[in-house]
This record gives structure tokens, C-alpha cells and sequence, in this order.
């Protein structure tokens, strides 16, 4: 065996055997979190196949909210609303993850719903400067010239790249609202 790949295995084999004390600690930083969400929403919309809950589930389980009433609800926002090409399932999701950190349970607290508005368009707005629309055929259109609304072509959609397109905008989705909740919660934090 080289020097080269002996310094490799030598490094990778503390994960090998679960030793991960033996490893050095790299604290988080923002940006780390936000390429987390945005690798897990990517990487989750591949495996599972439904873009409301991948962006809402990745935003979730870095920012450490999980909640499975939410998770379940966002099951039926897929393909922009049950698949009609309504509002993105991705939008959808992130407007979630951003209505579950900043809104709050008590329909008189107005400031609060205000707060959570301004966050909500802020993220529909940025969604818009990137993809045009937040209508799930409109972006589809935008990133694959086309839009998959017959399920006899879902084959052709997955070979000409429109799942990774889709997972793409997942992926975006998710780091722009969890940018949005982290903004809001450091603004709320030193009082602004």
C-alpha cells in the first residue's frame, strides 16, 4: 500500500470503528447548517420522492424542530398541491418550516402573524427572482423547458433530469427558509 492511501485509511478508520472522539470537533457554522439542509433536501427528494416534505423535513431535522403532525400534513403538497401544479411542493414546504419557527399558536398575537408574513414573502420573493414563479409546472418549465403533468411520461421526466431539476429546487428552497428562520431568530434574539 502507498504512503498516500495508508494516510487515508488511517484517517477514515476511526469512522470505521465508531471512534468518533479520536476525530477533531469542527464546530457548525451557519453556512455548514444551510449546506446541510440544502444537501438533505436534495438528497431526500431522490429517495423518497415528495418535495413539500423533503424541503420541510431537511429544515427540520438540522434546525432541530421535528414535528410529525407538520411532516404528515406536508404529504399531500407534492407536485404543487396533490400533483396538480399548483403552488411547488418545495415553496410549500419551506413556507411551512418558516409559519412552524416564527408564527405563533395565539390567532391575537397580530405582530407575530406580521412577522411571520414579512418572513413568508421575503422567501415566495426570492423564490420568484429565482425560478420566475412558485407554481410548480411554471418552475419546471423554467428548469427543463417542460413540465411533467402525465404520469405515462414520469419516465421520460426522470431520464431527460427533471427529478435532480426538481431536487435542485428542493435543495434551494430549503437553504433560503432556513436562512429566513435563522435571520429571524437572530433578530429576535438581540431584540430587533
Amino acid at each position: 500500500m502507498d504512503k498516500g492511501k495508508a494516510g487515508l485509511e488511517q484517517a477514515l478508520n476511526p469512522v470505521r470503528r465508531a471512534q468518533y472522539g479520536a476525530l477533531p470537533f469542527v464546530a457548525a457554522t451557519r453556512e455548514k447548517i444551510l449546506d446541510a439542509i440544502a444537501q438533505t433536501a436534495f438528497t431526500s427528494l431522490g429517495a423518497y420522492g415528495n418535495c413539500c416534505r423533503s424541503t420541510l423535513w431537511a429544515i427540520q431535522i438540522h434546525l432541530r424542530r421535528e414535528d410529525n403532525a407538520t411532516l404528515r400534513a406536508a404529504a399531500v403538497l407534492a407536485g404543487g398541491i396533490c400533483g396538480t401544479g399548483q403552488s411547488c411542493g418545495a415553496v410549500l414546504g419551506g413556507l411551512m418550516a418558516i409559519g412552524e419557527a416564527v408564527a405563533s399558536e395565539d390567532f391575537r398575537e397580530v405582530d407575530v402573524y406580521q412577522a411571520a408574513n414579512a418572513a413568508a414573502k421575503e422567501f415566495t420573493d426570492r423564490i420568484r427572482e429565482l425560478f420566475g414563479s412558485t407554481n410548480c409546472f411554471d418552475i419546471q418549465e423554467a428548469i427543463m423547458g417542460w413540465h411533467c403533468d402525465d404520469p405515462s411520461r414520469g419516465q421520460e421526466w426522470v431520464n431527460d433530469g427533471g427529478a435532480t431539476a426538481c431536487a435542485g429546487v428542493c435543495s434551494q428552497a430549503a437553504r433560503l427558509a432556513a436562512a429566513i428562520i435563522l435571520d429571524q431568530e437572530g433578530a429576535a434574539s438581540h431584540g430587533g
